[in-house]
């Protein structure tokens, strides 16, 4: 009980325009589940942020109604962690979609835990089971059976690193030198980099200049 209400305040503090007794109500609803991040320091257990929702057994999706994180703890991946652990947690409850209706300061974050803004969970599913907020925007999740959403970021690295490794297979990288501006004093510098904006051919002899697609004759244009 006492994490519960600890939960209450962040989300209260983080939601300023939410009446708080409609969040302690939600809350304490027995209809209600709640996963919370505690930090554990020594003997003292503190909450600092968490998710509070409602799942749908029979039509297989939950709905989100309350996710905060601490203002402190912000801006650290918590709130990625939180969704992340939520979708493998659902997962073994055989639930398909999430749903929310998000505020506008919280779209971007749930666009990127893979919430769209273009429903793709069928209406009639989802329709008169959860209450419309005029205010929200309506977003929802696919839960993709076939994703380890526990290890997401490290399924996501190693792709990363094998597709860099593809790459170079393709691809050789070439360093060129720079140029070096005779000259100590700024003056001396300055006129040498006009000499070169107006030097055709110096510009066609840095290396790489020719190889990249430049061409002289658009540059000036540009100008």
């Amino acid at each position: 009980m006492k994490l519960l209400i600890e939960l209450k305040n962040i989300i209260s503090k983080q939601l300023p325009k939410m009446p708080r007794e409609y969040i302690s109500r939600l809350i304490m609803d027995r209809n209600h589940e709640s996963m919370l991040i505690v930090r554990n320091k020594g003997k003292v257990s503190r909450v600092i942020g968490g998710v509070v929702y409602r799942v749908f057994e029979a039509n297989k999706f939950v709905e989100i109604a309350f996710l905060a994180i601490t203002s402190l703890e912000q801006v650290k991946g918590y709130g990625t962690r939180l969704m992340n652990k939520l979708k493998a947690y659902l997962q073994t409850r055989k639930l398909k979609y999430m749903l929310t209706y998000a505020d506008n300061n919280a779209i971007g974050y749930f666009k990127k835990q893979g919430f769209s803004t273009i429903p793709r969970m069928p209406k009639h599913l989802w329709l008169g089971y959860i209450k419309d907020y005029d205010s929200g925007t309506l977003m929802d999740c696919y839960l993709n059976p076939n994703i380890d959403y526990d290890n997401i970021s490290r399924d996501l690295d190693n792709q990363k690193a094998v597709l860099l490794e593809t790459v170079k297979r393709f691809y050789t990288l070439k360093k060129y030198n720079g140029i070096a501006f005779e000259g100590s004093d700024e003056a001396s510098r300055k006129r040498k980099i006009e000499e070169i904006v107006d030097n055709e051919t110096m510009f066609e002899r840095i290396p790489g200049m020719v190889e990249s697609g430049w061409s002289y004759t658009a540059y000036k244009k540009s100008m």
